[in-house]
């Protein structure tokens, strides 16, 4: 038979071959009672059967439709034969079948096939083997491509669009997520934004796009890198908090105290509520040092900590400023009135005793508030706290001292 002659081959509605003509043979080294009653699928290459099986099923629902497809046929000698197909719907006809006409591909076409699934099967191989997951999407933001290692990092599974996929990101970053694709799509490079996933698991993400375009250089999709960056984002944070918090007291330390103080205050617009500042100095702390050590003055300071962080409200800070001397940072205060009875309220909860392992001590704090709601320096608001720490330590009562210029 020449390469040229078609062999002619028919299947029923589910692709059951039901004839085939005796080209057969010398195409592919079958006999016609091998092959008739078997599904076409048995002969097709592993790798071709998706898209023969794609133009199969666009093919069958309209009758009279054709489709052309060209893949690998197993022959009988267990070799693979690359075939070009001329496949016509004739279901509604007399037959009810589906007549396709198959030729050898040249040897021409065959390097050129070879060289395309040669080409795709390497972009797939390396997507998958790539540390990152890769999406492609089109203009409509539809998914046309996914990689596996993609779906492990979000841990979803396929989906027909990006949001979709993507559909377990915060809330407060799918504006990000948004603003991402449209910049892309309208062809502006997208590089490093970060993504927090909650479901189905915690997850921080970097998403990189680049848009693609067609033969005339319009945009018509793009394609994104996501890779998982938690470790390296928990990491960070812990970086940060080491960075802004004092070891031994767990307290804010000096450089994060008078940082957040400084931010707080540049919110002020000369109107209630304002900021009050509270300055602790802890009394005769020296003497428990010079008589049980420093471990014991160690689990003073540490009991001090605790003992605030339990008086204060929850949108209160306490840093230790350095020894044992402790800054209060109180934002929304409506009026130094209120400010002072925070200032008592911590002045009292510090007026006790103390397990310090080798003794139990009494001790006593301290305590001066300063209140504003003008844009003041931080250090002028600490120096105003300050001078009326020393007024409460001139009374030892147990009570906060106001700065006299506090209701300014």
């Amino acid at each position: 038979m020449s390469d040229s002659t078609p062999v002619v081959l028919k299947r029923n509605a589910v692709g059951i071959i039901t004839d085939v003509d005796e080209g057969i043979v010398d195409m592919l080294g079958w006999t016609p009672e091998e092959l008739i009653g078997l599904p076409s699928t048995k002969l097709l290459h592993p790798e071709d059967q998706a898209a023969g099986i794609a133009m199969w099923m666009e093919m069958i629902t309209e009758p009279g439709a054709t489709g052309v497809w060209r893949g690998r046929y197993r022959a009988a000698d267990g070799s693979w034969q690359w075939v070009e197909t001329f496949n016509e719907n004739l279901l509604d006809g007399p037959e009810e079948v589906v007549r396709t006409s198959m030729r050898r591909v040249t040897v021409e076409q065959v390097g050129v096939e070879e060289q395309l699934r040669a080409r795709t099967q390497l972009l797939s191989r390396l997507s998958d083997a790539l540390p990152v997951g890769l999406v492609q999407i089109d203009a409509s933001r539809s998914i046309t491509f996914t990689n596996d290692r993609l779906h492990a990092i979000v841990g979803a599974p396929a989906a027909a669009t990006i949001d979709a996929l993507l559909s377990g990101v915060v809330d407060d970053d799918k504006p990000f997520l948004d603003a991402a694709v449209d910049a892309v799509l309208a062809e502006q490079p997208v590089d490093d934004i970060e993504l927090r996933l909650q479901a189905p698991i915690d997850r921080v993400c970097l998403l990189s796009l680049r848009a693609l375009t067609d033969g005339n250089g319009n945009v018509n999709g793009a394609i994104g890198c996501i890779s998982d960056v938690t470790d390296r984002v928990q990491l960070r944070r812990e970086l940060e908090v080491r960075a802004s918090v004092d070891p031994l007291t767990s307290c804010l330390n000096r450089a994060a105290t008078l940082e957040l103080l400084g931010m707080t205050l540049r919110r002020h617009d000369g109107t209630p509520p304002g900021t009050a500042a509270v300055f602790i100095d802890l009394d005769r702390f020296k003497l428990v040092n010079d008589a049980f050590g420093h471990g014991a003055g160690d689990r003073l300071l540490v009991a001090v900590a605790e003992r605030l962080r339990v008086a204060l409200r929850d949108v209160d800070q306490v840093g230790r400023l350095g020894g044992d001397e402790f800054l209060v940072i109180c934002p929304g205060v409506e009026s130094p009135a209120q400010a002072l009875e925070i200032g008592d309220r911590l002045a009292r909860v510090l007026c006790d005793k103390v397990d310090v392992g080798a003794a139990i001590v009494a001790f006593e704090a301290s305590v001066g508030v300063a209140w504003t709601v003008d844009i003041v320096d931080a250090d002028a608001l600490i120096a105003q706290a300050d001078d009326a720490m020393y007024a409460s330590k001139r009374s030892a009562t147990c009570r906060a001292t106001l700065f006299a210029g506090a209701g300014s």
